[in-house]
């Protein structure tokens, strides 16, 4: 009897350690449940001169905030636009500031603008082309490039090669930048790519190339040239007297409120712009 008896306290010892364990289990599971339902999410589309700066404000922002999940994708500056007014994004990241037409198409939208930087287009050339003489070009000569009547680099005082011309697909807010402070309704260009970093890397591995891309994307492999004697810094971008600058911005719909706003407002505080700063841009603040 006194075996049978302890064998029962060892069974009973096993049961209870046995409830313990799932209990235990079971308290985790629904802590893991709860913190999903209050796990909050953003979602941010659009231009791709802009992606870098989201991204790595996002994952910064979500070391944070363990309960904040941050989904960023590039696109362009048009779809970023696009997805605020559908409802398909919280943020639309733009490196234009929106056109009428697209607050036209979208009448019950009230796009609110949260400019988070600064930035030049800078104009790239392959480092053959650089190292050849070719450091410096008028806005006219640009604007000849881009529609075909300079075609050759020698009319530069570059080689007797023919130029390789790159630019940004429609859509891309670099592009309408570009277009619009060059004067250009169109372009005779050889190839237009969907990213900054696809022109670059296009750029790079040419002999003869040119395009333009977000300042941020400008390093020794594809040098930028001054434009009328003055190069695109920082300083001349915001003293204004590089010629082609512009501002980068996050649009919402209506103004942000909860976790977005929270977002928002730590891109614009003093993390986020070091961020910005790093990735090449010009903090705003």
């Amino acid at each position: 009897m006194k075996m049978i008896r302890g064998k029962n306290k060892k069974i009973t010892k096993l049961m209870i350690s046995t409830i313990a364990i799932i209990v235990v289990l079971v308290a985790m599971l629904s802590g893991c449940i709860d913190n999903k339902k209050d796990e909050k999410t953003i979602t941010i589309k659009g231009s791709s001169t802009v992606l870098p700066v989201a991204t790595l404000c996002a994952e910064e922002y979500m070391n944070k905030h363990d309960n904040v999940r941050i989904i960023v994708s590039g696109g362009g500056s048009s779809l970023g636009i696009k997805s605020v007014g559908t409802g398909d994004a919280d943020i639309g990241d733009a490196s234009r500031e929106i056109k009428q037409s697209e607050i036209d198409a979208y009448p019950d939208v009230n796009f609110v603008d949260h400019k988070i930087a600064l930035d030049g287009v800078a104009v790239i050339v392959s480092k053959e082309i650089y190292n050849s003489g070719v450091t410096d070009i008028s806005l006219e000569q640009l604007k000849a490039i881009y529609n075909g009547t300079i075609n050759n680099w020698n009319i530069l005082g570059g080689p007797d090669e023919e130029i390789f011309v790159n630019e940004r697909e429609e859509g891309s807010g670099t592009r309408d930048t570009f277009m619009e402070l060059v004067d250009l309704e169109e372009t005779n260009a050889d190839i237009a790519h969907s990213a900054n970093s696809q022109v670059k890397q296009a750029v790079s591995n040419s002999q003869v190339g040119i395009g333009y891309v977000g300042l941020g994307y400008v390093d020794e492999d594809t040098p930028a040239l001054s434009i009328d004697n003055v190069s695109p810094t920082s300083e001349t971008i915001q003293l204004g007297t590089y010629p082609i600058s512009r501002s980068l911005h996050m649009y919402t719909n209506g103004e942000p409120s909860g976790e977005v706003k929270k977002f928002l407002d730590f891109i614009m505080g003093p993390e986020g712009q070091a961020i910005v700063e790093e990735e090449g841009f010009i903090p705003i603040n």
